[in-house]
């Protein structure tokens, strides 16, 4: 990670008023874990696994960040916004070391759900691999002092972003976030890769909101988690599926015939993505066939309930 996006979060860090009042408890309490969990990562000897847990730990808190930049203190959504965006920078700058467990992990799926033979698996792997001695990334390595710093920063600035989003503000950000999962899977084509992926992307932040009241009715709380965690796997196979394709696109055959690992292992990608696809929209639709307003409703009415027996 550079000086400059160190320099960024520290200039939105500083954007917000000293004083702040007493602390919510949901988002604080979903901020904390977020920022432990990418904290914790940094202390993990192996790469891919720390590049994992950071990356995971990341997606938590800018999904909670979204809550957050949704404030009705503009001081505040605005810091959340900036915050976001340098995570979602240093995210892509650590993706390299996951990449070939992804690969192997998207051929797998291919051989288990879409008929690819073992031959074609263990050539495509041969072909597609890293050049020996390449290894599969220097996990954080030379980005540490710098996600220090940026952790740092974001755990001074966590209990003002939190501090502004009360249980009527959250349920009006969740609202609205539901909302905006629910519009960008009904555009969705299912033959457009890069539709899908926005969709992912709504439905990870979603995932990650949800467990911030999912207590409200602990047993139809973690259901609707599961099934939006279920949701995010077959979209995110589709997306390491395209990856896939467009590493094997890029490596055009020699002057001849293609390999025949080449011509199956695409042919595989196509048949799975499209299952996917349909698959993926089917539990879309199940899940968010709710509209936004009621949707409010039902939140507001678990809160009221919880607060009225306190």
């Amino acid at each position: 990670m550079s000086k400059h996006d160190s320099a960024g979060a520290a200039e939105a860090v500083d954007s917000l008023p000293a004083e702040t009042p007493p602390v919510p408890e949901r988002l604080m309490s979903g901020l904390r874990q977020a920022h432990a969990e990418a904290s914790a990562a940094l202390d993990l000897r192996d790469p891919v696994e720390a590049v994992h847990d950071l990356r995971k730990g990341f997606k938590r808190l800018r999904a909670l960040l979204r809550l957050a930049a949704l404030a009705p203190d503009r001081a505040v959504a605005h810091t959340a916004r900036g915050l976001r965006r340098a995570l979602a920078k240093t995210a892509r700058q650590l993706a390299q070391a996951r990449d070939t467990a992804a690969r192997e992990d998207a051929l797998d799926d291919l051989v288990a759900k879409a008929g690819l033979s073992g031959g074609a698996r263990r050539a495509a792997a041969r072909a597609l691999g890293p050049a020996p001695g390449a290894g599969q990334g220097e996990g954080v390595g030379r980005h540490r002092a710098g996600l220090e710093s940026q952790l740092t920063q974001f755990a001074e600035v966590l209990p003002r972003l939190g501090a502004a989003v009360d249980d009527k503000a959250l349920v009006d950000a969740l609202a609205d976030e539901y909302a905006r999962a629910r519009r960008t899977g009904r555009a969705v084509d299912a033959e457009d890769e890069e539709s899908l992926h926005e969709l992912r992307k709504a439905v990870i932040a979603q995932r990650y909101q949800m467990e911030l009241v999912s207590p409200l009715w602990p047993a139809l709380g973690q259901v609707w988690v599961d099934e939006l965690q279920r949701l995010r796997d077959k979209l995110g196979k589709h997306h390491d599926l395209a990856v896939l394709r467009a590493l094997v696109e890029a490596r055009p055959p020699r002057a001849g015939r293609p390999p025949l690992w080449r011509t199956e292992l695409l042919d595989a990608i196509r048949a799975r993505q499209a299952k996917l696809a349909r698959s993926s929209l089917r539990l879309h639709a199940r899940l968010f066939a709710e509209k936004p307003k009621a949707f409010r409703r039902r939140l507001s009415a678990y809160m009221s309930a919880v607060s009225e027996r306190k």
